[in-house]
Order: structure tokens, then sequence, then C-alpha cells
């Protein structure tokens, strides 16, 4: 199977949980970096969590910016 590789963005606007990418069914995903950025002028929190299909999650970063 060939490689793909994906670029995925979002701009957070609210608290609520936000999905930023799915992994196609029948293949694999490697998150190879996540950059976080905070341009609001304001100190906020954010959670990075990956979820496989049987919904166990890690929690990835969790710091405060």
């Amino acid at each position: 199977m060939a490689n793909s590789f994906v670029n995925a963005k979002v701009d957070l606007t609210t608290t609520d949980l936000t999905t930023l990418y799915t992994t196609p069914s029948a293949n694999v995903s490697l998150v190879k970096s996540i950059l976080v950025s905070n341009d609001s002028g304001s100190s906020c929190n954010i959670d990075v969590t990956l979820v496989d299909a049987s919904s166990t999650y890690l929690v990835c970063l969790k710091p405060k910016l």
C-alpha cells in the first residue's frame, strides 16, 4: 500500500469537542506531529486526545496556552 500524507487543520472557535482527523476504514494512521498555536490574545486550555475504534484513548497533550 502506498503512503498518503495528510495535513489536517482546524480553527477552534468554540469549547465543544472538535474532531480534526478520522482514519478511513481499513487503514492505519500515524500522527507525526501536532502543532498548537494560541492566536486569541488571552490564555486558553487545550486537550489533545487520540481515540481508537474501541474508544480507548490516550491523552497526548494538556498544556495551558
